[in-house]
């Protein structure tokens, strides 16, 4: 929501290339920006908190542990059952870094009234850089330290390089292969990289270090609980591998920590408990997205991982500027790559990067899902003109 904003914003600061006076002179309120958003989550929890009561399932609300394989004690009372599911979400990590407790975590940054001047991220996966676009863009200075070599350790080489360049524009700082060795009272973080002790002042240090399955509050081991890390440890009917009438789903099975995962796998869980291991988890077709400015769509293998996976792979690539709908929105940079197989014409991967590439992977994943030829995409009809059309002609291509 506030990537969408911003991004908004962003636009219209460009309207001068269009044609539209003014633009330049446009301001972002930081604060009614996240007032907005409060309004909208509340809005959405609100919904949310009457529908199981209204579907005649009783609530409890209260912290729950376990007290036993079948047994569970909400705020002092004890109750049992035959069949648990478990879906408590994850929580954001704190590592262990002297002065962490004057950083904040995402779940604190998206509350703040006051935009920083500056901030540094601590941590370059996926939540790191989305927040990190969304401040630099609105006019924070950002630093993101990331331990490894590289942001985003999943994406396709050839989109991290254009995402890294698209960093640059928005006057984001990256520093790979840090060391964080601590943070000081005034917020400053010192770190270790190949050349020495680096000191980055910031106002705000967002730590971004990955999301911990929100399992151990419950006193898994009460149960006979196995964990793999933070989350319970289940088979391919999400049914908990040494706890055979516990199921887990979302982020408490820990294996695929996105939204979506948690819709799906809810129901199956709930399945499987209640009528036996019926339904199996499918993740064969996966899209994710990164939602940067620009954005990140993806699915399926990168060209690195099908080259390892002993694939005779080719790729076809489309830049965003040959898409007459990218033009007309002023939005000509990005990029649509697919991997395939060259004897079969197999989809293998696709992976998009600039407007809309959340939407438009959604396209590729469903080629795929449904058994279709890179060919028999690149030929079929589509809306002209589209930025969705940039996967139907790079399929062509």
């Amino acid at each position: 929501m506030l990537v969408s904003t911003v991004e908004l914003f962003l636009r219209a600061r460009r309207g001068g290339e269009l044609g539209i006076e003014g633009a330049e002179n446009l301001r972002l309120n930081w604060r009614s920006v996240i007032e907005r958003k409060d309004r909208i989550v509340a809005s959405w929890s609100k919904g949310k908190e009457s529908a199981p009561e209204k579907l005649g399932v009783s609530v409890l609300r209260g912290e729950g542990s376990f007290a036993g394989p079948h047994e569970i004690t909400v705020n002092g009372r004890s109750y049992s059952a035959e069949k648990f599911i478990i879906a408590t979400g994850s929580v954001p990590a704190r590592p262990p870094i002297p002065g962490a407790e004057v950083a904040i975590t995402s779940d604190e940054l998206i509350h703040l009234k006051q935009q920083p001047e500056r901030l540094v991220i601590i941590g370059g996966g996926f939540i790191g850089l989305e927040f990190g676009f969304a401040l630099a863009w609105a006019g924070t200075k950002v630093t993101i330290l990331q331990a490894g070599p590289e942001i985003g350790p999943a994406l396709d080489d050839e989109i991290r390089d254009i995402l890294l360049r698209a960093a640059g524009e928005a006057g984001i700082t990256i520093r790979t292969n840090v060391k964080v060795k601590a943070i000081a009272p005034d917020k400053t973080v010192e770190a270790e990289a190949a050349g020495g002790t680096e000191r980055y002042p910031a106002d705000t240090v967002l730590l971004a270090t990955g999301r911990p399955s929100n399992v151990e509050p419950l006193n898994p081991q009460a149960a006979g609980i196995a964990l793999d890390e933070s989350a319970v440890k289940v088979n391919e009917y999400l049914q908990s591998v040494s706890a055979p009438h516990i199921y887990a789903a979302g982020d408490a099975a820990g294996k695929r920590q996105h939204s979506p995962v948690a819709w799906y796998e809810g129901p199956i869980a709930a399945h499987n408990a209640l009528r036996g291991n019926e339904r199996k988890v499918d993740f064969d077709v996966f899209p994710t997205a990164v939602f940067t400015i620009p954005a990140i769509g993806q699915v399926g293998l990168t060209e690195k991982a099908a080259r390892q996976r002993g694939f005779k792979t080719k790729v076809s690539k489309l830049s965003y500027d040959s898409n007459p709908a990218a033009g007309v929105r002023n939005e000509t940079d990005g990029l649509v790559k697919v991997v395939y197989e060259e004897t079969t014409e197999r989809i293998l991967g696709v992976h998009v990067i600039g407007a809309r590439a959340e939407d438009i992977v959604q396209i590729a994943a469903v080629a795929i899902r449904g058994g279709l030829k890179k060919s028999e995409v690149g030929s079929m009809h589509y809306v002209f003109p589209t930025l969705g059309g940039a996967i139907f002609d790079t399929m062509a291509s």
